[in-house]
């Protein structure tokens, strides 16, 4: 009877590992599609944010302790291979941010999954900032941070719109298995 608790204990631990491992490749492929697309709205640190859909993801399959792995991953991978040192450093402190913020109100259930992550994408860009403020200590952070906010909230409503429907149609297959 252990044995088989052992097993079964060994099965779970597998598939998230897989399940995982699969979501960081979700992502790393959408940072990849994301530094190919030719946007430049003039102020730097705006961008999409499609891997945000798997961290998303993550959070409501997982926790906030999964989310962080596949997001530090994916970062760390996304930035040496397309970017360099400091965004890799912006990146980190946005995602992290984001993040525990998302977490949170998922937690508590404030609000529904577009609200929660327009929240993500907003508070990321107050991450980058606090960053930016740190190696630039000269940046105007009130209109940067106003500029931020709103590109966040957009994007942000975005990818929650998009992981919704994933989630939607994808949740059932998931549970299914477990």
């Amino acid at each position: 009877m252990r044995t088989e608790r052992l097993i079964a204990l060994q099965d779970d631990r597998n598939k998230k590992v897989a399940v995982l491992a699969m979501l960081t490749s979700f992502a790393l492929i959408l940072g990849y599609i994301e530094s190919l697309l030719p946007l430049n709205f003039g102020i730097p640190g705006i961008k999409p944010g499609l891997c945000n859909i798997v961290i998303l993801l993550t959070l409501l399959l997982y926790s906030w302790r999964e989310a962080v792995l596949v997001s530090a991953v994916r970062i760390l991978a996304v930035g040496f291979l397309f970017g360099n040192g400091f965004s890799i450093l912006y990146s980190l402190a946005g995602g992290l941010l984001s993040i525990i913020i998302m977490a949170f109100l998922i937690r508590v259930g404030a609000f529904g999954l577009i609200g929660i992550s327009a929240s993500g994408g907003a508070v990321h860009g107050i991450g980058q900032l606090i960053v930016a403020k740190i190696v630039l200590p000269s940046l105007p952070f009130a209109g940067y941070a106003a500029v931020l906010t709103v590109s966040g909230v957009v994007t942000g409503s975005l990818v929650g719109l998009i992981t919704h429907e994933i989630y939607k149609r994808t949740i059932a297959v998931y549970k299914k298995d477990n």
